[in-house]
């Protein structure tokens, strides 16, 4: 979107600067239409101060510039937004081609199924790892018995709770994990992949990595891929 098309904004119907301005419009209209009949009919030995005209029609002025104003922040916030999203643009696109890392909890289902790395602070003695898609529906849920600290991974085939079987796509791992005790473990996730494109999703520039989208705020590490290590 370029600036044009930014200032454009300032007349969307959605627009609640322009809907104010839309109402003034009306409203001032009432006014003048009540002005003309009051004038048509007022006593000619007692005529209406034309001070009070005077006030309202002033009154009417500032509420106009005031509007005014704000469709000029709207566009201002509009243009903020637009400038933000090209920076990061720009920022994820140098990282093309490089190996990105998260530590959100998601991961790609494909023909070969879905694999998430997890990291135990300490030992679970029981876990129930619970899968979601990307419109926060449980899909999927199974559960383990002891679990040792450290690095795990957990895969899924792509199974569903009602038998079926889960389209490609990105989905999320929440795993509950306690001790015998019943105190809560601390689990981390880890995702790494190649990032191959960028795209805009709702609005907002993300990274495509190993297929799942990324965000520049999620995006904790970046490697270069295929690094040479020979020194030459």
């Amino acid at each position: 979107m370029n600036i044009e098309e930014a200032n454009a904004q300032y007349y969307k119907a959605d627009s609640t600067a322009n809907k104010s301005a839309v109402n003034l419009a009306d409203n001032f209209d009432d006014f003048l239409t009540m002005l003309t009949t009051q004038l048509q009919n007022q006593d000619p030995l007692n005529p209406t101060d034309s001070n009070e005209f005077t006030n309202q029609l002033v009154s009417f002025t500032g509420v106009e510039q005031s509007i005014a104003t704000n469709q000029h922040l709207e566009a201002l916030i509009q243009l903020q937004s637009i400038s933000q999203q090209n920076n990061e643009a720009t920022t994820l696109i140098s990282y093309l081609g490089k190996t990105v890392g998260t530590d959100l909890n998601v991961a790609k289902l494909d023909g070969e199924g879905a694999a998430w790395n997890i990291n135990l602070q300490t030992t679970a003695d029981e876990v129930t790892y619970s899968i979601y898609d990307k419109a926060g529906n449980k899909v999927h849920t199974e559960s383990a018995g002891t679990l040792g600290k450290g690095d795990q991974t957990f895969t899924w085939d792509g199974s569903l709770v009602n038998g079926g079987q889960a389209p490609e796509g990105a989905y999320y791992l929440v795993v509950d994990a306690k001790t015998d005790g019943g105190s809560q473990v601390d689990v981390n996730y880890s995702f790494k992949g190649l990032a191959s494109k960028v795209e805009t999703i709702d609005g907002q520039p993300v990274l495509m990595v190993g297929g799942v989208p990324l965000g520049l705020a999620n995006i904790t590490t970046v490697e270069v891929a295929n690094t040479d290590t020979d020194g030459a």
